[in-house]
């Protein structure tokens, strides 16, 4: 098992693939050899600990944990042996209604691991999913999404309801074919605020097209790196990064179905009270910003930031190039959607406007601004700040607006509105480690990690800065430590303005002698002597 606090390995090995033809016009193939072995099956319950399950339940205690229930989902998969159904006898799937949409399903070994990893009783986080729509790859884009039918012919809407549709498959019928798929799926998600998860191949190479390219989706690889990364070669913007997530797990047909389960906890708790005041909380864009934001990054993550000079603190991609955001963390996840929405402004706020944690949803026209302003009274270990947004459609399928937007942190002087720039030598000493401005000009994500952030005052400057048509579906989330109220005292600092300076100095002078109880006694001795002058002195404000 990988070690999660341990150094991210970027050696590979490559995993043999065994290719599954189909008659029918669309080339798949599921993303992991058929023949499952034992070993490989055994293994699946063991990934619980490492997405932060666990401390999901000592947070909230066994009997508040969501288990998926009320959210029903779509499971697609490649024939194999005729068949494309999990086998519904299994004890693993006993409080599950299958509901079969590509004709009688028979029982795919692939099919059945897939769904263990999903809806398992036992193997998955989420068996609380009580309903699974089946399809097969080219029924279900023929027939769901409508591929190739024209302008007038819209994807359907989800059966029962469905939220999540998982994709343990890859394919492709030629570029033309392929963009319109994965335009179709952005229309569907945008539309009807659900989420396709697909799973990379679990080579090395070029994601795949399908369905890998979507903008609005999560393209999910592995925990040990070892699967297809790196831009988009094709489709309407090439050059985005894949994957967005990953998890544990031996295959990426195993990984993505566990990024469902996690969807599925986080759409049932949008579903309960109090969250469920708020339709917000049940949109895609928003599950999807709050799993990426709360992904768990281990030592030598990173989006390759500029280390040093004008430009230190700028990343140009948002992304790890292997582990996109890295491991899905259920927990932090939770806790992001949990704080609830917190709405940003079009101006830079006078005070504090969100807490350690939360998301904020709008629909953001082109050439707008929106600001978000904290405080940290204590220096904190990380900090995660991420948006995402889905490209827009009108009422048609066409390549669709993707947007462009930019994310940067700034810091202000307590009580003022100017925001300082971080970039360049500026952030030396405020952070140790990451980056203040995500600028992608292709990404439809933007994420800003920050190792060792100094107390202080921030704000987040979220700007869409393309010109393009229609209003996007923007969800910002962020997850940092919880700091005091109040900051602690800081050594010297005698008046207790936050700052040791000549005004600190001037009451010890004049405080000299015995002094029991007063606050130029900074050593509690009951005298205030040379001794306290040297706290002032080792402490001085820089």
């Amino acid at each position: 098992m990988l070690a999660f606090g341990s150094p991210l390995p970027r050696a590979h090995s490559m995993i043999k693939m065994v290719k599954t033809r189909l008659a029918t016009p669309i080339r798949a193939k599921a993303i992991v050899t058929l023949a499952v072995s034992a070993t490989c099956i055994g293994g699946a319950a063991t990934f619980a600990s490492d997405i932060g399950f666990g401390d999901l339940v000592d947070r909230l205690g066994a009997d508040q944990v969501p288990t998926g229930a009320g959210v029903n989902v779509s499971q697609t998969e490649v024939i194999a042996g005729g068949a494309y159904g999990p086998w519904q006898d299994d004890p693993e799937f006993s409080t599950i209604t299958f509901t079969a949409m590509s004709g009688s399903p028979g029982v795919s070994g692939h099919a059945t691991e897939v769904a263990k990893n999903f809806y398992g009783n036992t193997v998955s986080i989420a068996p609380g999913i009580p309903g699974v729509w089946l399809y097969e790859v080219n029924s279900f884009l023929n027939s769901y999404l409508r591929v190739g039918q024209g302008n007038s012919a819209l994807p359907l809407v989800p059966p029962g309801g469905v939220r999540i549709f998982n994709h343990s498959w890859i394919g492709s019928a030629g570029s033309a074919t392929d963009n319109d798929v994965n335009r179709r799926a952005d229309f569907a998600m945008n539309r009807d605020d659900t989420l396709f998860i697909a799973g990379l191949n679990n080579t090395l190479g070029t994601p795949p097209p399908l369905m890998n390219s979507m903008f609005n989706g999560l393209s999910v690889g592995r925990a040990d790196g070892v699967h297809s990364y790196g831009n988009v070669a094709a489709g309407d913007v090439p050059g985005r990064m894949k994957p967005e997530i990953v998890a544990p797990g031996s295959a990426t047909s195993w990984t993505a179905p566990i990024v469902g389960s996690v969807a599925a906890l986080l759409y049932e708790t949008a579903n309960t009270l109090p969250l469920s005041a708020n339709p917000n909380a049940r949109k895609g864009v928003v599950i999807k910003s709050a799993i990426m934001a709360g992904a768990h990054r281990r030592a030598g993550w990173t989006n390759n930031p500029v280390l040093s000079g004008p430009n230190r603190g700028v990343a140009a991609k948002p992304l790890d190039t292997i582990y996109g955001a890295d491991v899905v963390n259920i927990n932090r996840a939770h806790l992001i959607l949990t704080a609830g929405e917190q709405e940003g402004s079009a101006t830079v706020p006078s005070s504090p406007s969100i807490g350690a944690r939360g998301w904020d949803y709008r629909s953001m026209l082109p050439n707008t601004t929106v600001y978000y302003r904290f405080t940290l009274t204590e220096a904190v270990e990380d900090v995660s700040i991420l948006v995402t947004w889905n490209r827009a459609f009108g009422s048609t399928i066409s390549a669709g607006i993707p947007g462009n937007l930019d994310l940067r942190l700034f810091k202000v002087l307590p009580g003022a509105t100017d925001l300082l720039p971080l970039t360049g030598d500026a952030g030396i000493g405020v952070f140790d480690a990451g980056n203040v401005a995500s600028l992608s000009t292709v990404d439809n994500v933007e994420l800003l990690f920050l190792r060792d952030l100094a107390a202080g005052e921030y704000v987040i400057e979220l700007k869409r800065v393309d010109a393009a048509g229609i209003a996007v579906q923007t969800a910002l989330s962020w997850i940092m430590p919880e700091t005091p109220e109040t900051p602690p005292p800081v050594p010297g600092d005698v008046n207790g303005d936050g700052i040791v300076n000549g005004a600190d100095i001037a009451i010890v002078l004049g405080s000299w002698g015995v002094c029991i109880g007063c606050a130029a006694d900074l050593n509690g001795d009951g005298v205030v002597d040379g001794a306290d002058l040297s706290v002032v002195l080792g402490n001085w404000s820089s």
